[in-house]
């Protein structure tokens, strides 16, 4: 990246792992780097070909080790890697593994779910709450595409108790 200039250069990589360099300018650049799961899943027998935990991104199961299910993110759903996305992942590996135990079919299924506060505008949030093929999910009954001040206080006030003051603690009551 060349900040003065305003220019930042890029390697992208195809399928056939072909690497070809391309360069952007910029007003406004924001990257991180390429999410991948920690290497005691990628480089073993619990990995997909991407090197994720290779689950099954309905029930969370194991494709291959009925005995295994997947949360957070190393889990290889193809959703958003999000705290929200446990929230919604915890009950539905809970009812699917009790129904395992149980020897009883598996009905609870994840839809994909995640959520993303995006700041808009000073004081303003827009809460993209998303699943998979990024169908809205929305949790309240407000225009999810409308910023709203009340989920500004939401991401800064109310979420960082909720993640840790109560799903850290296994005491978060939204899951349903």
């Amino acid at each position: 990246m060349d900040a003065g200039a305003r220019k930042a250069w890029f390697v992208d990589t195809d399928a056939d792992g072909n690497r070809q360099e391309r360069e952007e300018a910029f007003d406004m650049l924001h990257v991180t780097p390429p999410q991948r799961a920690p290497r005691c899943v990628r480089e073993s027998a619990l990995a997909n070909d991407a090197g994720w935990l290779d689950a099954d991104p309905e029930t969370l199961r194991h494709n291959r080790f009925e005995n295994v299910f997947a949360i957070g993110d190393a889990s290889g759903t193809g959703n958003a890697k999000t705290a929200a996305a446990v929230r919604k992942q915890a009950p539905v590996v809970a009812a699917n593994l009790l129904a395992t135990l149980d020897g009883k079919p598996m009905g609870g299924r994840y839809q994909g779910y995640g959520a993303c506060p995006l700041t808009v505008e000073k004081g303003k949030v827009i809460l993209a709450e998303f699943g998979y093929q990024g169908a809205l999910q929305p949790s309240f009954p407000l225009d999810p595409t409308k910023a709203r001040s009340s989920y500004w206080w939401l991401k800064a006030k109310a979420m960082p108790r909720i993640y840790f003051d109560l799903m850290l603690k296994g005491r978060e009551w939204l899951t349903g």
